[in-house]
C-alpha cells in the first residue's frame, strides 16, 4: 500500500468503526472525502479492493449482520430488510441467494415484533385493535396474511387470559 494511501485508509478504517459497511457505501462515503482532497477515484478504488482483501469489506457478512440485527433487536420482515438492504446497496443476486439458504420464520418475527405493542393495542375496540396492529406490521415490512394471523393468534391468547 502507498504511504500517500495510508490517510485514505485510516478514513475508511474510521468509517468502518462504528458498524459493518457496505462496499458501496464505503466507497460513496469516500468519494465525498476525495472532493475535498488531492485523492482520485482510482485510489478510492485500491483503498476498497485492499479493505475486501483484508475482509473489512463483505457484502455477504453485511447481509447476514443486518439480517441477524433485523430479526433480534429492530424486527422488521423479510420484505423491509430486502428493502434496506437494496438501499445500503447490496447486489440484489447476493439477497435472493442468503434468503433462498436461510429460512426465516416470519410469523415468529412478526410476533415478536407486535408482542411489545399489544399491550398498547389489547384494551382497543376489536376493530381498532385489527387496524391498528395491522398497520404496524405493516410498517415493519409483513404481509397482510402474515399479519392477519398473528393478530388472530394474539387475539386468541387476549381471550384466554
Amino acid at each position: 500500500m502507498d504511504d500517500d494511501l495510508i490517510q485514505l485508509l485510516n478514513m475508511a478504517f474510521f468509517y468502518l468503526k462504528f458498524r459493518p459497511r457496505t462496499i458501496k457505501e464505503t466507497r460513496e462515503h469516500l468519494y465525498k472525502k476525495v472532493r475535498t482532497t488531492h485523492w482520485s477515484h482510482e485510489a478510492v478504488d485500491k483503498v476498497i479492493d485492499h479493505l475486501i482483501e483484508l475482509k473489512f469489506l463483505d457484502d455477504k457478512e453485511f447481509i447476514n449482520y443486518l439480517v441477524t440485527s433485523r430479526t433480534r433487536t429492530k424486527v422488521k420482515g423479510i420484505y423491509a430488510i430486502k428493502q434496506e438492504l437494496n438501499r445500503f446497496g447490496v447486489d440484489k443476486e447476493l439477497v435472493e441467494e442468503y434468503f433462498s439458504n436461510n429460512k426465516i420464520n416470519e410469523e415468529a418475527l412478526a410476533e415478536k415484533a407486535l408482542r411489545h405493542r399489544w399491550e398498547i393495542f389489547k384494551n382497543l375496540p376489536k376493530q381498532k385493535r385489527f387496524e391498528k396492529a395491522s398497520s404496524y406490521l405493516r410498517s415493519r415490512g409483513f404481509s397482510f396474511d402474515v399479519s392477519r394471523k398473528i393478530i388472530d393468534k394474539m387475539e386468541r391468547k387476549n381471550d384466554i387470559m
